[in-house]
């Protein structure tokens, strides 16, 4: 007898009843698409973007190719979207508190004690070496809206190989002036501790395309477990994208 996982995954395989995803591609005015994600590369430093997640969490990695430090002031660096900067560094401290001593007893002397964490608003790069930051979401709720009329492809299940009847995937192209989803990401950085000889990284980022697809895309399978249940396993791996759950409603 088939477990009850399994009942509900063939019944929504046979119905074809999923959630759509919108898988987002991503360019950048000085940044270039690679295996590794979006890559702006120079005598100075490689900065390397990789976006690949749900809802596009904007991992950032900057390697200094000189032989002297670089540094980056994180008090002068921001996420930008539309016209509301969010910055990567706030003058705030985290506090993570222990206590100690009897709690069943009113004599008993507790004590308490914590770590205070800060961060560096400054970051010291040495040479030949890298830094990372993973700090922010680029479509933390909802969905983007599309508009213009779609190019309809087919493509063969990826959830069920022996499905016959394909899936659409409505692709929506974009240039950078007519996206429905723009930000920027600027840094500020030096080769001096003091910032005297320091430079900017302006880098603008746009949704060149949008394909809306069932979520059964992303995923591998169904694979059968030893207890007789069928999971699924996403594949989702695009460093110079990321994909939206479509809520519901929308």
């Amino acid at each position: 007898m088939k477990s009850l996982p399994a009942l509900l995954l063939g019944m929504a395989l046979l119905t074809g009843c999923t959630r759509n995803v919108q898988v987002v591609t991503l360019r950048g005015n000085n940044v270039m698409p690679t295996t590794k994600g979006l890559v702006l590369d120079n005598d100075t430093l490689t900065l390397q973007y990789d976006f690949s997640s749900e809802r596009g969490r904007m991992h950032v990695s900057v390697t200094n190719k000189l032989n002297q430090p670089l540094y980056i002031d994180w008090k002068r660096s921001s996420l930008i979207i539309g016209q509301e900067k969010i910055d990567y560094w706030r003058d705030v401290a985290n506090v993570q508190l222990t206590s100690s001593g009897n709690p069943y007893s009113r004599y008993s002397v507790r004590s308490t004690s914590g770590i205070i964490s800060k961060e560096d608003p400054v970051s010291f790069i040495p040479p030949k070496t890298r830094i990372e930051k993973n700090r922010f979401v680029v479509v933390p709720n909802g969905a983007l809206r599309l508009s213009g009329t779609p190019a309809v492809v087919q493509e063969k299940p990826k959830w069920n190989p022996d499905r016959k009847k394909p899936v659409n995937i409505n692709t929506f192209t974009y240039g950078d002036d007519q996206s429905p989803l723009t930000f920027r990401n600027y840094l500020t950085l030096s080769t001096d501790k003091d910032f005297k000889t320091e430079f900017h990284i302006d880098t603008q980022f746009w949704a060149s395309d949008v394909k809306v697809m069932p979520y059964n895309q992303l995923v591998s399978g169904p694979v059968r477990q030893s207890d007789g249940s069928y999971s699924q396993t996403l594949i989702f791996n695009k460093p110079d994208g990321f994909y939206v759950p479509i809520p519901l409603q929308q």
